[in-house]
């Protein structure tokens, strides 16, 4: 049994923690690469226009809805300059 003040516990407490942290951390590896997947998807899925050059309407909304993710995310994502000037006016104002 682990002390919750001190973080000691038995051998099995200890084997079981580093065998659950394991499994989070090839979680965490699983999530990102999903991640990335669904970054070139969108990016795919909202590609300019080949003929006009613009940007296909209603489609940053609607891979909000599918994703779940918000227009916001959406965008800086598939946007990643977006993003970083974002960051950066955000960190100027809060300065």
């Amino acid at each position: 049994m682990t002390d919750r003040n001190t973080g000691s516990g038995t051998g099995a407490d200890t084997a079981a923690a580093a065998e659950g942290e394991s499994r989070l951390a090839a979680a965490v590896a699983e999530l990102h690469a999903a991640e990335e997947r669904v970054a070139e998807a969108l990016r795919a899925y909202l590609a300019r226009d080949p003929l006009t050059g613009r940007p296909v309407h209603g489609r940053i909304g609607r891979a909000a809805q599918i994703t779940g993710w918000g227009e916001q995310r959406v965008k800086e994502t598939v946007t990643p300059a977006l993003a970083e000037r974002r960051r950066a006016r955000r960190k100027v104002a809060g300065a």
